[in-house]
């Protein structure tokens, strides 16, 4: 009996010690307005008596002995909160409010406070005519409130990280964050139910509270409500395009309605064409409606709108995909990890571009954009079905309506059945027969351009099946001289300087060096590679041994997730990228099919630290018909201390210079050695103490490089040569070799190179890495791996292999993280490229 007395004592201090989720936070302030003789009184000992401007009228509350006050236009209450101002900031930026409310009729505003003391600015919340709760700052619920019902709206405020208000328990809106001291920071006193031109129709009151911090969902769902239930990801009739065509369009969107499901469509506003569909169950009781518009005209302008149940939609219109003789500009936004749990990043986001869009084409986005691509992560958790609405289809509800989208599965998404229960890309499909690969790898041709989504989650089952699509494509677009650019998306990335762990996270970057990247290095049109699961920016190239095959990595995982900050990771500077950003982003691809080039643009918001204007801070580009540098010339070489510094011409070409790739030669017993060093524009890593993006290479000289004496130890004459790279990814030929060394030797021994060693591949690798080469003809070959220090560590006998392509994969636990070399040397040429190894 002493032991459950004992055990039931330890118990109770542990909880009156222990703080338990949900228990509901002393109020700093409460009125109940339940004394018709004085109408502003507070809770004993919660608050200061408000102060009443114009009048109010006490009323019948929402039960017997609940007392409510009524305001009209005019009238509001000045509360004097008394909330602290934190160190550092000029307002209170954290709070909680809370509304019992009612209003007896729609149609005209509502307010429910306003923080401008003196009552001279337009309210900061409201009932708008239609029903819908919010503010254009933060965006509106979609749900309706109901003239004569009671509510209990609660706001959750904390400028700089959150804004989210409750309707009755349920999240009913996650808006825009504010700025610290931004709109909603309370000045000493705020006013409730005031608006400064009359938008401040009469509204109910029955309880108003307030608190010094802000509440988050358990605690706010104790608080409870009267008994709605509030949709709060439910779109009703907000409609999704995506799967397009040149004579197709899929027009998709939630309802809780089951019939009924069609589109009125046509040329202008009157529309005058029906075409109908049918609707899913997704998660009871929200379906998911769908209509294809089929027999429609190339790229044409079409008016829409959507009808379920009893309702239909507002009008939209989009215009449909150009065919493949058109000329023009054909205009395309990326994204990729818009995913958060508070989706007010990813709203601001593509709020950003709606806006650049507007700003760079007009008013109207489905005219001049034709499509959405995003790289994946639409969602925290793929199996949770209202995240999709919440994260995904709300924030995009912006751009929905108006351009198709196309998405390829992140790893939050988890291949789950709901993804593919809202997508219809069975016209894009790799595999539409295949209910196991339908809509996870698919391809959509614009004009001259291929775009292919890939899915890198898939790759234990049907990683084979899809390279080898992978392969068919890629030829079967290398044949078609009507396509000029592919594109690819998918979600992993090769590597990341922001994120280094992505290369170990899953399989996913280890598929995309090992396995994607080998089949592209064989053809010419792929452009890029489109990613995320890196939440940031970051921008590369990739060297491929096929000429005029150089791509470039793009990840835009900057969509709306949590970033990626600089020190948040592990942080490494590859050398094949050139700039990485932790910032909010989106890009725009504008392609110009009549001179058959394109130009890709980064829009930046920056982030917490540094915000950004959507600051254009990268752009890229490739125009087919420009032709590459001009020849350099190798100038001279002089010894400088420990070095020798290596000077060539100056860039001479249409374009500018990207990169320089400097080879240093043994001519000594006709054989030779490339030391093969690339060098870059720029290096953008990491940021200063004001959050500025540092350029590495800021400075850099690419036309006098640098080289240690001692990387030349034992050899007798060495010769250098080098050859440019423009920002169009167009070399230079080489430039004749010149002597390093004071040593002189028989330039005439000196021959073109027969037998070609390329960069092995992933560079920097883990535990294993591929090391391709070519030979000329038939010949022994023999592989040596040096240290820093040129000390052999291993040597691999290949023996006598025939002419053609060939590879060696290198594998070595035992040695440490750094800079290592490889050398090729064969009947003909000795060879020589760097590496590096990184666990």
């Amino acid at each position: 009996m002493k032991l459950v007395k004992l055990s039931f004592l330890l118990f109770f201090l542990f909880c009156m010690i222990k703080p338990v989720a949900g228990i509901i936070p002393e109020r700093t302030g409460f009125w109940k307005f339940d004394n018709p003789a004085d109408l502003t009184a507070a809770e004993t000992g919660m608050g200061f008596p408000l102060e009443l401007i114009g009048t109010a009228n006490f009323a019948a509350g929402p039960a017997d002995g609940n007392g409510a006050v009524l305001t009209g236009p005019g009238s509001y209450f000045k509360v004097r909160h008394a909330l602290p101002v934190k160190d550092g900031e000029n307002f209170v930026n954290e709070y909680s409010l809370q509304f019992d409310f009612m209003v007896s009729q729609l149609g005209i505003w509502h307010s429910f406070f306003q923080t401008s003391v003196m009552n001279n600015n337009d309210g900061d919340f409201f009932i708008n005519p239609s029903g819908n709760i919010g503010v254009a700052a933060v965006g509106y619920s979609n749900y309706t409130v109901v003239p004569g019902e009671w509510y209990r709206l609660v706001i959750s405020v904390k400028n700089g990280t959150q804004f989210k208000c409750y309707l009755d328990g349920n999240l009913l809106l996650s808006g825009v964050t504010q700025a610290i001291d931004g709109r909603f920071s309370l000045d000493s006193l705020l006013l409730i139910f005031a608006d400064e031109n009359g938008e401040d129709g009469s509204i109910y009151c029955s309880e108003f509270s307030i608190w010094d911090k802000a509440l988050d969902f358990e605690q706010i769902k104790e608080l409870d409500g009267y008994g709605h239930f509030v949709s709060s990801y439910l779109m009703t009739r907000i409609p999704f395009l995506q799967g397009p065509g040149v004579n197709s369009m899929n027009i998709c969107w939630h309802d809780t309605a089951a019939a009924n499901t069609r589109v009125n469509y046509g040329l202008d506003s009157t529309l005058g064409n029906i075409a109908e569909g049918s609707s899913e169950l997704i998660s009871f009781p929200y379906r998911w409606h769908s209509v294809k518009l089929s027999s429609l005209q190339p790229d044409t302008r079409y008016f829409y709108n959507v009808s379920s149940g009893d309702s239909s939609s507002a009008i939209y219109s989009f215009r449909t995909l150009p065919d493949n003789s058109f000329k023009g500009k054909i205009r395309f936004l990326m994204f990729s990890d818009t995913h958060s749990s508070d989706s007010s990043s990813a709203a601001k986001v593509l709020r950003a571009a709606k806006t650049k869009i507007s700003e760079l084409y007009g008013d109207n986005p489905g005219n001049d954009i034709n499509c959405i691509f995003h790289s994946g992560d639409l969602v925290v958790s793929g199996n949770s079905p209202e995240q999709y609405s919440m994260q995904f289809f709300r924030p995009f509800s912006v751009l929905s309506p108006y351009i198709p989208l196309m998405a390829v599965a992140g790893n939050h998404e988890g291949e789950s059945q709901y993804l593919y229960s809202y997508l219809r890309l069975d016209d894009q499909s790799a595999y539409p027969q295949n209910p196991s690969l339908n809509e996870k790898i698919w391809s959509l041709r614009v004009a001259n351009s291929l775009f292919i989504g890939l899915n890198t989650n898939i790759i234990a089952q049907y990683g084979t099946t899809e390279l080898n699509w992978l392969d068919s494509k890629l030829n079967e677009a290398e044949q078609d001289a009507t396509i000029d650019f592919v594109f690819l998306f998918f979600h992993h990335p090769p590597y990341s300087e922001l994120w280094f762990d992505v290369s170990t996270f899953d399989g996913g970057a280890n598929y995309v060096k090992d396995k994607i990247f080998p089949v592209i290095e064989k053809y010419t049109k792929v452009q890029q590679i489109n990613t995320g699961h890196t939440h940031g920016f970051e921008r590369g190239t990739i060297m491929s041994a096929k000429a005029d095959g150089d791509f470039r990595i793009i990840c835009g995982g900057g969509g709306g997730g949590p970033l990626d900050r600089w020190g948040a990771f592990t942080n490494f500077d590859y050398p094949d990228i050139h700039i990485a950003l932790d910032h909010y982003n989106f890009q725009i691809l504008e392609i110009d099919t009549e001179n058959h080039s394109y130009e890709n643009s980064l829009y930046s918001l920056g982030n917490s630290d540094k915000p950004r204007n959507i600051e254009r801070l990268d752009s890229w580009y490739k125009k087919l018909s420009q032709p590459g540098p001009d020849t350099p010339v190798a100038l001279n070489s002089v010894l400088a201390g420990s070095n020798y510094i290596l000077s060539s011409s100056k860039f001479m070409g249409q374009d500018s210079l990207m990169s320089v790739e400097l080879q240093v030669i043994d001519s000594s017993e006709n054989s030779w050695v490339v030391i093969d060093s690339l060098f870059h524009w720029t290096d953008i890593y990491g940021v200063d103490k004001s959050f500025n993006p540092i350029d590495k290479n800021i400075g850099i000289n690419l036309y006098a490089l640098s080289i240690p004496s001692s990387s030349l130890t034992g050899i007798i004459a060495a010769y250098f040569r080098v050859r440019y790279r423009d920002h169009n990814l167009k070399w230079s030929q080489w430039s004749d070799p010149l002597p390093v060394n004071s040593t002189t030797a028989n330039r005439s021994n000196i021959s073109a190179l027969k037998d070609s060693l390329y960069q092995n591949f992933p560079n920097p690798f883990s535990n294993l890495t591929r090391i391709l080469y070519s030979l000329d003809g038939t010949t022994d070959v023999n592989f040596q791996f040096y240290d820093s220090n040129w000390r052999m560590i291993k040597s691999i006998n290949e023996g006598k292999l025939n002419h053609g392509m060939h590879y060696l994969d290198f594998s070595d636990e035992g040695i440490e993280s750094g800079i290592y070399f490889y050398k090729m040397i064969t009947n003909n040429s000795t060879s020589v490229r760097k590496m590096v190894k990184m666990f």
